[in-house]
């Protein structure tokens, strides 16, 4: 049931990274203001902006990595702190630093990611070949030329020769002389 219950929640995630993003800066910006200061809940804020940062939404990243911090000022005075405002105001911009670099981190990995996805394409499984003609067997039940099945799913090229059984086979007759 869990299982069932977080696959959807993954597959809302990736249909809709921003507001799966929103929703969880909202959820760890009240657990932020109901534990108060004692308890430190900042570190919580990579959430979101590693949520938005990874499906390669980076203005949302950022704009969370900028806000949460300067939320969390505002806290400072709900809170009633002893702490000075020049102290929050540098425990915030080291926030918004720490953050930010680390939405730049997370969308460069993310984008290396995607890249070699795209890049890496393999042939996997039990391919179904004819036995005679040696075409593949596609998806749609049809069988196709073998390079044209494996060219359309990976970046291998084909280039075409003859091996020194067909080529004696072929010309056997032109190459004895």
């Amino acid at each position: 049931m869990f299982k069932h219950i977080f696959d959807k929640m993954v597959n809302f995630y990736k249909e809709n990274p921003v507001f799966s993003s929103i929703v969880v800066t909202v959820i760890v910006s009240i657990l932020d203001y109901i534990t108060g200061k004692p308890i430190q809940f900042p570190i919580l804020y990579i959430l979101p902006v590693g949520m938005a940062a990874w499906q390669g939404r980076v203005k949302t990243a950022y704009l969370i990595s900028i806000l949460l911090p300067l939320l969390r000022i505002g806290f400072h005075f709900s809170w009633h702190e002893t702490e000075s405002m020049g102290e929050a105001l540098d425990n915030a911009y080291i926030r918004i630093f720490v953050l930010v670099f680390y939405t730049y981190l997370v969308n460069r990995v993310a984008w290396q990611t995607r890249a070699l996805e795209k890049k890496v394409k393999i042939l996997e499984g039990i391919l179904p070949i004819c036995s005679v003609c040696k075409r593949i067997r596609n998806d749609k039940g049809e069988y196709e030329q073998i390079e044209k099945y494996i060219t359309e799913r990976s970046d291998a090229l084909f280039s075409h020769g003859l091996c020194k059984e067909c080529m004696k086979k072929l010309y056997g007759e032109y190459l004895d002389e």
